[in-house]
């Protein structure tokens, strides 16, 4: 047996039992959740549980399976992955520092994304900066700020460790950052990637004599029209998350910033006609606003409501929840509802970013970084975390996988649609500026147009300061 093939069904052994142990309404780690505070990323698709945070200890820093050639350059690589996925990362690291005799990497689980970003920033100013660590871009831009981090595209194009133009050709757009506060160069890139898409209830909307899922919002309102039975049944339970706003105003034909990065794009026509929409959602009963943390994943299990918006990273845990609920029998998903000429998807999560140290640490840093990226590793990484891989032509290895998870591989087609969320430091509090505007309408406290202006007020601001 592989080693790939030993730990790929170690893996599913493990999420098996958990899954035999864990009700309907709980789920595991797959995205880092952020803490109560940190409106840096998306919402998390699962509630963390003490096992998850038992098995991070027990896996926080990556075990050798072999000794350190004398002359190997040493790198210390920090992320934020947990429970199983620290272990599969740890495997991944383990393999290739048996590959790589010139190079050791030693990898430190360093807690939520929050706490690693705090651990990051306490480290440049010691002077002690790991020589890479996963981030999300927004605190990527904060390392830019601090000229802590290096751009990357000079490595990208060295001919000796560097990108050909066909694995240029071969990654996927979304998964490489630009930053227009630095020139739109290069500073991180990505090994995983999530989607933001549609779940959809088949069972109501057939109900309804809808016979596939909304491709507009004129469709979307008219389903909603058709399946909402308040108090009971509702068109859609929406979780005031800044991504969530993102994707709908992309779906319109809008931005969420201007193009040089400085100022906010999205009040706008796309903007307003996002809250409209949302505005009637509610005035009208078809949705309501989640009551609590993954609340919508439990009533889209229980057949409460017929759509859900959020990450594919949650698809393992909305299947649990279907199956043991025994309540949907059919669902899918599908990219948002949109009025552009393509969908588009909101292919969120966090990077990977490189840190001033030596010329010769950071070649080894990219090394690591790029071998990641490669089909075989990033094959392993995504069959066990349901991320997707950065590169296309990872597909072709993973038919049984995709066979085995149909729902994955219909989305794996969309990443082609991928769209990022803004690269620069402002983000982490436009978030929750945003997600202010949102609850402001689902509570009828303002209008769309007076949300919008005062989330730009706010925004603009923070984007003066950065």
């Amino acid at each position: 047996m592989s080693k790939k093939i030993f730990w790929v069904a170690l893996i599913v052994m493990m999420l098996s039992l958990a899954a035999c142990g864990t009700a309907a309404t709980t789920t595991a780690p797959t995205e880092m959740p952020p803490a109560a505070t940190d409106t840096s990323a998306p919402a998390a698709t699962m509630a963390p549980t003490e096992a998850a945070t038992a098995a991070a200890a027990a896996t926080a820093t990556s075990e050798p399976t072999i000794t350190p050639a004398a002359n190997a350059i040493q790198i210390q690589f920090w992320h934020g992955q947990s429970g199983f996925q620290g272990q599969v990362l740890n495997n991944l690291v383990n393999q290739f520092n048996e590959t790589h005799p010139d190079i050791f990497v030693t990898a430190t689980f360093q807690g939520t994304y929050s706490d690693l970003y705090k651990k990051v920033t306490a480290a440049i100013a010691g002077g002690t900066p790991p020589d890479l660590a996963v981030a999300y871009q927004n605190d990527v831009a904060n390392y830019i700020a601090s000229d802590a981090v290096i751009p990357l595209d000079s490595l990208m194009n060295d001919p000796q460790i560097g990108f050909s133009s066909a694995d240029m050709q071969d990654i996927y757009p979304a998964f490489i950052d630009h930053y227009p506060q630095a020139n739109n160069q290069v500073y991180s890139l990505a090994f995983m990637r999530s989607m933001e898409v549609m779940y959809y209830n088949n069972d109501m909307l057939k109900a309804a004599g809808i016979t596939q899922p909304p491709a507009t919002w004129d469709d979307f309102m008219t389903a909603c029209a058709a399946v909402s039975k308040a108090p009971d049944t509702y068109c859609y339970e929406m979780n005031t998350d800044a991504s969530r706003f993102a994707n709908w105003v992309w779906s319109r034909g809008g931005d969420m910033l201007n193009a040089d990065g400085k100022t906010v794009a999205f009040n706008s026509q796309a903007g307003l006609d996002t809250l409209n929409f949302l505005s009637q959602l509610f005035q009208k009963q078809y949705a309501i606003v989640i009551a609590k943390a993954y609340q919508d994943q439990t009533d889209f299990s229980l057949g409460k409501i017929a759509f859900a918006f959020g990450s594919t990273a949650g698809l393992p845990y909305y299947k649990t929840a279907i199956d043991q609920a025994g309540v949907v029998k059919d669902w899918g998903i599908a990219p948002g509802p949109h009025t552009t000429a393509n969908p588009v998807v909101d292919a969120y999560g966090p990077s990977v970013t490189i840190f001033k140290t030596t010329t010769e640490k950071e070649r080894a840093a990219f090394t690591f970084l790029k071998w990641l990226m490669d089909t075989g590793p990033n094959s392993t990484w995504v069959e066990a975390t349901s991320y997707f891989p950065a590169r296309q032509s990872t597909k072709a290895s993973m038919t049984d996988f995709i066979n085995a998870n149909p729902l994955y591989g219909q989305a794996f087609d969309w990443l082609q649609y991928g769209k990022q969320e803004p690269t620069v430091a402002a983000w982490n509090p436009i978030r929750g500026f945003l997600a202010d505007a949102l609850t402001a309408i689902a509570n009828n406290t303002a209008t769309p147009q007076d949300a919008l202006n005062t989330a730009e007020q706010k925004a603009n601001a923070a984007l003066a300061g950065q």
